[in-house]
């Protein structure tokens, strides 16, 4: 089964990137996901619970970071297995930079599906896959979301504010308050 979308995130690149790669981010924006651990550098283990149509199952997977091309792309492999079934996936993350300070996220990936999970038949399950795959990339776009009005709030505060001059060169009525 083909995947593929794409995402218009409100931020720079490199932003984007650091958000996609970072662990604890990816599992709070993962719909379902129960808990997500480094095993070494790149790859982690998450723990998901997964519902398509009448089969439901907690999934144990392996998800690997590699052929990272910083900021432009990496590819994502994904396996997952369950007493309902497995998933297998396999694709690649890219980031565009827009022209007007925009990244353009897009995948492009396979996934196989085996087991009972794949009885529901390719219809649904490629429904459920989009699906799922829309949730990540709109909590992912909310958390850079947030991350950006917090920088801007900080930028915004660390601005020194500056005194109002109140005294002119050439101020006739300064002067005189001076002479006396």
């Amino acid at each position: 089964m083909k995947l593929q979308g794409s995402w218009l995130f409100e931020g720079q690149r490199e932003k984007v990137w650091q958000a996609l790669i970072d662990p604890q981010v990816v599992a709070q924006c993962i719909p379902n996901c129960e808990k997500m651990e480094a095993q070494s550098d790149d790859t982690y283990i998450a723990t998901l619970a997964v519902g398509i149509g009448s089969v439901k199952g907690r999934f144990t997977a392996t998800i690997q970071l590699t052929d990272k091309e910083f900021p432009e792309r990496y590819r994502l492999i994904v396996e997952a297995q369950s007493p309902v079934g497995f998933v297998k996936g396999d694709g690649f993350i890219a980031l565009q930079p827009t022209d007007n300070g925009q990244t353009q996220v897009s995948i492009d990936g396979e996934v196989q599906v085996g087991g009972t999970i794949a009885s529901v038949g390719s219809r649904l399950i490629q429904a459920t896959a989009n699906m799922m795959l829309n949730r990540f990339f709109e909590a992912m776009k909310k958390h850079i979301g947030q991350e950006e009005q917090k920088n801007l709030a900080q930028t915004e505060f660390a601005q020194p504010e500056t005194e109002p001059i109140t005294e002119r060169v050439g101020d006739e009525s300064n002067s005189e308050a001076q002479k006396s």
